[in-house]
């Protein structure tokens, strides 16, 4: 019996790998801009040395206060003023109330040579807009 080469290859399906590219390029293209805005968050600091809750599982940070060491306040990059902030921290647990309100925990990361009448006033600020807690970032140690 013998088989025709013709009729063979028109059976075979084509495969194209257009798409499965394009999907891979936009996956390399998210790592990298969220690599890119996870290096916002994490400012160069030199953080207090404690050695803190020791928590096993990663918690969502939420929103990172960094406070720097001639005690200006950042968040994502950017320097905000008290009253800038303070209207941040409101929206924030605005946009928190539909959702479980002691889920909201901002990481505040003060530099050790900051001072620590920022790190209060950050503190203070976050309290009155209502955010419930908050955690204090420390480096390991002490």
């Amino acid at each position: 019996m013998r088989f025709d080469a013709r009729r063979r290859k028109s059976r075979l399906l084509p495969v194209d790998m257009t798409p499965m590219i394009d999907i891979v390029f936009q996956l390399l293209i998210f790592f990298l801009t969220t690599a890119q805005l996870a290096q916002f968050s994490r400012a160069e600091m030199d953080l207090p040395e404690e050695a803190g809750e020791q928590v096993e599982t990663a918690e969502e940070a939420g929103i990172i206060v960094n406070v720097l060491v001639d005690g200006s306040i950042e968040v994502a990059g950017e320097i905000l003023d008290d009253a800038s902030f303070a209207v941040l921290a409101e929206e924030l647990v605005i946009d928190h109330r539909d959702d479980d309100l002691a889920r909201l925990r901002p990481l505040v990361r003060a530099d050790r040579n900051a001072p620590a009448a920022r790190l209060n006033r950050v503190l203070e600020l976050l309290q009155a807009a209502g955010v419930p807690a908050v955690r204090i970032a420390t480096a390991p140690g002490g």
